[in-house]
């Protein structure tokens, strides 16, 4: 028999981290890697994101002397987790394969859907370096390898017998034959080097002068290669081993347009599909350090750079090391931000956010990647069962059929659901002979459902001491509905703090008129949003919807006027999956000018981030004039006081205090300028 339980320790948090939804879960057993090591992964956003699951390898476990490799949905739902051995890192996902780096014998290994190591890959002659490799149409591998020389470096200042860390970059083809070793030091200086970087010292007696972190196959006759300590991106012909171009750095052979700070110790660089190249822009040396993702459009005729895109997270964070991006095949941009909070961050093409991830307090992840990619351990009849109209009083049922593809017997150990109107009957465990079959029964019984189109996920486990996989299977089905949904937006009073953002929220998940759903692209023409109590200008704002089709959120573009009433106003006619139209609704809602007891809210000079974060908080303070920073907790009690703060980048430390709303005032001492305000969530 099985037991029913709460979903298990790996929770799921919304917004201001709320605990998402109702699990329903039945499992055959408890002691499992996956309960004692897999971490709580945090939501703040999900709107709407593409299909597909994240894969995460782990460099650092902060809490576990451990790492591991998962794959999880865009609801943190586990689909796979292992712990393994040493590290992993490099992770991607290519023509149904998964590469990564693990172990401590440091090589990469092609993962097929069963999960079997089928080919490894490594360097020849030199360490491999870990830090990337790229794939190319052909099955061509582009790896990089470490070469330590000793170099004389007193003519730099340094020593007669430095020890300098260079690299090499080898490239095999699909049957893994050597085709060429590249040697940077037959292409570049050690001058080359950023030497106002803090990373860099050649005086040193081990000198890292270009730390190159990235490779990118450019074209069948060329690749891009990444060199943090050059702040360069550099081209390089893969016939004669030749420079074609330089972009950034000393030896700059382009013109920037539209952008006046380029990258800085850049971690990742890709090719576009459309011939652009984007950057992940750590920004250490940028004034303030703030990281961003670039895209420039080059044309390497006339030389010049024009930047199309620079994403900054909101709020502004600084990530000193590790990141990276990936185009989505539907044109959203995931951003993995390193080490620095939120971890991982996806984008529409409009730049919104389509979903976040955190679980910086515990794990880094040198690279995370997405894809629809599945496993085939063991597979499902069918992707999706919709159980269609409900009678209204019986419970309906449909067999699933499981297929083993090994060689063993293989036990299903119990399932998920995040709603209770559908269950499986089974008891756990189920076994599933070698490459046989076996069905299971879902029920589907909707009495306390709320809404007349209910869906659902149905994860199916298959749980062992050191081992978790799982299948998914959408659910679908009807009920009765003849009322409409009721619609709220939120403020709709006075004194609304300059930074809220409106909230619209449904009883059940609604759509356009019409039967067409809902996406980042027609969401944002719904609404009027007007000052003025309604007879003013319109408000500039993004519009996004959550996933499960139940609110819309309005971002303003800016800060809200002080002191000024707005009109929210409904436009467009919604309507619920069983076709209710959704009333007309509209409120107002007034700004005011206080926050709390501590001052007045201005126009901010000054900035910090994280925001939210874990306790670690940067304050740019523009200049180093003497400033005086309090932290108020939400009573208007003094947390904390620095005065005569003379540095331009102030990092505060609040991680003794308990996770909520603190207001930071920052005061020019001596000026007579009354202080600014800022606020920041604490979150652990």
């Amino acid at each position: 028999m099985f037991r029913r339980s709460a979903f298990p320790r790996f929770c799921v948090v919304l917004g201001l981290f709320v605990t998402l939804g109702l699990f329903t879960s039945a499992r055959a057993q408890d002691s499992t890697d996956l309960e004692k090591y897999f971490p709580p992964i945090r939501i703040s956003q999900n709107h709407d994101p593409a299909p597909g699951y994240f894969f995460i390898a782990t460099k650092k476990h902060f809490v576990d002397d451990v790492n591991y490799f998962t794959i999880i949905d865009n609801y943190g739902t586990p689909v796979y987790f292992r712990l393994v051995n040493d590290m992993a890192a490099g992770i991607r996902v290519k023509d149904g394969y998964i590469y990564m780096l693990e172990g401590p014998e440091k090589i990469y290994f092609k993962i097929d859907s069963m999960f079997h190591k089928v080919d490894t890959f490594n360097t020849v002659g030199y360490a491999l370096d870990g830090h990337d490799f790229a794939l190319d149409e052909n099955g061509h591998v582009l790896m990089m390898g470490r070469k330590l020389r000793t170099v004389d470096l007193t003519e730099y200042g340094g020593h007669v017998d430095a020890t300098v860390k260079d690299l090499v970059l080898q490239e095999f083809d699909g049957e893994g034959n050597l085709l060429y070793t590249w040697k940077a030091w037959e292409h570049f200086s050690i001058t080359d080097a950023n030497e106002d970087s803090p990373l860099v010292d050649l005086t040193a007696s081990t000198v890292d002068y270009l730390h190159a972190n990235s490779v990118f196959f450019d074209s069948d006759t060329s690749f891009l290669l990444s060199c943090r300590h050059f702040d360069e991106i550099t081209k390089i012909d893969r016939r004669t081993g030749d420079i074609i171009w330089r972009l950034g750095g000393k030896n700059n052979d382009f013109n920037f347009l539209n952008d006046t700070i380029r990258f800085s110790h850049p971690h990742t660089v890709r090719k576009l599909p459309n011939g652009d190249i984007m950057i992940f822009d750590n920004g250490n040396l940028h004034q303030p350090q703030v990281t961003s993702v670039v895209e420039y459009q080059l044309d390497e005729v006339n030389k010049t750079a024009t930047l199309i895109r620079r994403q900054y997270h909101d709020p502004m964070l600084y990530a000193d090391h590790g990141g990276g991006e990936q185009m989505l095949p539907g044109g959203d941009l995931l951003v993995y931000w390193g080490p620095a909070t939120p971890s991982f961050t996806e984008y529409h093409p409009d730049g919104s956010v389509a979903i976040e991830m955190d679980y910086s307090a515990h794990s880094f992840a040198t690279r995370v990647a997405k894809s629809t990619w599945k496993h085939k351990v063991f597979v499902t009849a069918v992707d999706t069962v919709n159980f269609g109209m409900w009678d209204g009083y019986t419970e309906s049922e449909y067999l699933l059929t499981l297929h083993n593809n090994t060689d063993s017997v293989l036990k299903i150990t119990g399932y998920l659901t995040r709603t209770t109107n559908f269950t499986v009957k089974d008891n756990f465990p189920v076994e599933l002979p070698p490459h046989g079959d076996k069905d299971i029964t879902i029920a589907y019984y909707p009495q306390d459902a709320q809404t007349g189109y209910i869906t659902d996920v149905l994860t199916i486990q298959s749980e062992y001491p050191h081992l978790y996989l799982a299948q998914q299977v959408f659910l679908e089905g009807k009920k009765e509905d003849n009322d409409p949904p009721s619609v709220t937006i939120t403020p709709d009073t006075a004194n609304v703090p300059r930074d809220a953002v409106v909230t619209v929220t449904f009883s059940e998940p609604v759509r356009l008129q019409g039967g067409k759903e809902l996406n980042y692209q027609n969401v944002d023409t719904l609404f009027t949003f007007l000052s003025n109590g309604g007879y003013g200008e319109a408000v500039p704002c993004n519009a996004s919807v959550t996933t499960d089709k139940t609110q819309i959120i309005l971002t303003p573009a800016d800060s809200l006027a002080a002191d000024e009433t707005f009109l929210v106003a409904l436009d467009e006619v919604l309507e619920d999956y069983s076709g209710n139209a959704a009333p007309a609704t509209s409120v107002k809602f007034s700004t005011g000018t206080e926050i709390s007891a501590v001052g007045k809210v201005r126009d901010h000079r000054f900035s910090v981030y994280p925001n939210p974060g874990n306790g670690k908080f940067i304050l740019d303070l523009k200049d180093d004039t003497p400033k005086r920073i309090t932290v108020y907790n939400i009573t208007g009690q003094v947390c904390l006081q620095k005065e005569q703060v003379r540095e331009k980048t102030f990092y505060l430390d609040l991680s003794p205090l308990d996770a909520g709303l603190y207001i930071i005032a920052v005061e020019p001492e001596g000026s007579g300028r009354p202080a600014e305000v800022l606020k920041v969530i604490l979150q652990h």
